[in-house]
């Protein structure tokens, strides 16, 4: 029954997200490349290879910086990349390395730290992240994190 209801649940809160996101026109093929990633640039030795998967999903914040207060509902992101270790992605907010947010994508979801930001347009972030740690689907993807909840009883 869960397998069933977590695809359900996924599908209704993306379809409830706003998605503001604005690509640069440079990305106006966004979707269209999936599959294998090639070096970003000639000396990129990344130690892991990248799959690039283009979607839609979530993603909740979890560890905030204090300057920097999150709202506990979900933002939509736009998937650019995933390696053994990290993973990338688009948003229309700015995130700060340091940050944790959970990515809650079709067959699994992440917890990830943000390593590193760069502005892409008015209103695109490109996000690169490490990996802390890779979930099956489950109702827990969609729960406030137990960081989240210290944070509303203080």
């Amino acid at each position: 029954m869960l397998e069933v209801d977590y695809p359900q649940r996924l599908s209704g809160l993306i379809e409830q997200v706003c998605w503001d996101i604005q690509l640069p026109v440079e990305l106006s093929e966004y979707f269209a490349s999936n599959g294998e990633a090639s070096n970003s640039f000639p000396t990129d030795e990344r130690s892991n290879q990248r799959i690039s998967i283009r979607t839609r999903a979530l993603l909740w914040s979890e560890v905030t910086l204090p300057f920097c207060p999150r709202p506990s509902h979900p933002v939509g992101i736009y998937t650019r990349d995933f390696s053994r270790t990290g993973a990338g992605f688009l948003s229309s907010v700015q995130f700060f390395p340091e940050e944790e947010l959970r990515i809650v994508l079709p067959t699994f979801w992440v917890r990830v730290r943000v390593t590193r930001v760069r502005r892409l347009g008015e209103s695109c972030f490109e996000i690169g992240t490490i990996l802390l740690h890779k979930y099956s689907p489950s109702a827990d993807a969609f729960e406030p994190s137990a960081s989240m909840q210290m944070e509303f009883t203080l």
